[in-house]
């Protein structure tokens, strides 16, 4: 009889690690430091050594289409779609919570008091997150069709940059400013509104705001094309201090900066280009345009000497949209390829 009491118990005893284990899974710590790559079939992961693709379908089960982004903040990697805004252990990839609702979410950036501000272009809306919750909690209007598509913070406030439609009739030249704090309370307020060059896209703001303007580019209506622009606007008064044509420039975008603040790179209709911060000096480094463009500073050997250089990271739109090419800007060559499932949106290193 105690025999079957003891039988009893430890079959009881299997039965529960069973079931506890079905209700917590044990995920592994397959990712963290490395390349993320948001592309139209989701999020790939490149080790240095390979590249694994659809890495939130496989841990989670669950497949994204449409990445647009991918940002991180401690411990978590989050994942922009079309529709959602996905947070996942950095770790492992377990889902950790899931924000829907979006039209079309194309960027976002961390604000004070641990919230999101995401950028939704198709509903000209910039909507509050709270990163706990994953749950949007208001929203805030950039205009009527103003297809904001990029936003950048400081520790007090946010630029909304409204970039327009491709036709002349709908372009935008407004970049939008919200405060996300006032001492130690967290905001959420339109402080207003300043007009840049036509359809700014991307800004770089290390010490000064620099807003790049695409211009309007239509290739089935070219004699309504204008060139891009550099734009510098001080931050704190929301006040244009300068603005500078980028001659010959048409259809500039994904403007970044080196660490100095002194070279920055963007995108153009037939390349990728390098200019100083004021506008001059305008070079075109790669002859093939991307979707993005991300800078990283690594190292390299030349001549059996350990150097270290800004690398570019790029793809080709035309013609190899799936396959990312490393560019170093010291020796002017490319010097590594990582090729994804499918186009590639974005690149992000954690």
């Amino acid at each position: 009889m105690k025999l079957i009491y003891y039988l009893l118990i430890i079959l009881t005893f299997v039965s529960s690690c069973k079931e506890d284990s079905k209700d917590n899974p044990v995920f592994a710590n397959d990712y963290g430091e490395g390349m993320y790559i948001a592309s139209e079939n989701g999020v790939s992961f490149y080790n240095g050594v390979i590249v694994k693709n659809k890495v939130f379908q496989s841990v989670n089960g669950v497949s994204l289409n449409n990445v647009n982004k991918i940002k991180f903040r401690g411990t978590k990697a989050y994942i922009a779609t079309n529709n959602s805004l996905y947070s996942a252990n950095i770790e492992t990839f377990e889902n950790k919570g899931e924000a829907g609702g979006f039209m079309n979410l194309f960027d976002f950036d961390f604000v004070y008091m641990q919230r999101i501000f995401a950028v939704d272009k198709s509903d000209s809306k910039v909507l509050v997150v709270d990163m706990d919750k994953m749950e949007i909690t208001s929203d805030i209007e950039t205009g009527d069709i103003t297809n904001p598509s990029f936003i950048i913070s400081n520790w007090y406030r946010s630029i909304v940059l409204n970039s327009g439609e491709i036709a002349d009739t709908l372009k935008d030249s407004t970049i939008i400013a919200i405060n996300n704090k006032d001492v130690a309370i967290p905001l959420a307020d339109f402080m207003g509104s300043i007009d840049v060059g036509d359809n700014p896209n991307s800004a770089v703001w290390i010490a000064d705001l620099k807003v790049l303007c695409k211009g309007i580019y239509d290739e089935n209506n070219l004699i309504s094309n204008t060139e891009s622009s550099l734009v510098k606007v001080n931050g704190f008064d929301m006040r244009v201090a300068w603005s500078q044509n980028l001659n010959d420039i048409y259809n500039a975008k994904n403007l970044v900066s080196d660490a100095t603040n002194s070279k920055y790179f963007f995108t153009a209709i037939d390349g990728v280009y390098q200019m100083n911060n004021d506008g001059s000096g305008i070079t075109k480094r790669i002859n093939f345009t991307s979707d993005f463009i991300t800078l990283k500073v690594e190292g390299y050997f030349q001549a059996d000497t350990l150097n270290y250089a800004n690398m570019l990271y790029v793809n080709d739109a035309a013609n190899n949209p799936n396959t990312i090419y490393k560019y170093n800007i010291i020796t002017n060559q490319f010097c590594d390829t990582i090729v994804a499932d499918s186009p590639v949106n974005d690149v992000s290193f954690y």
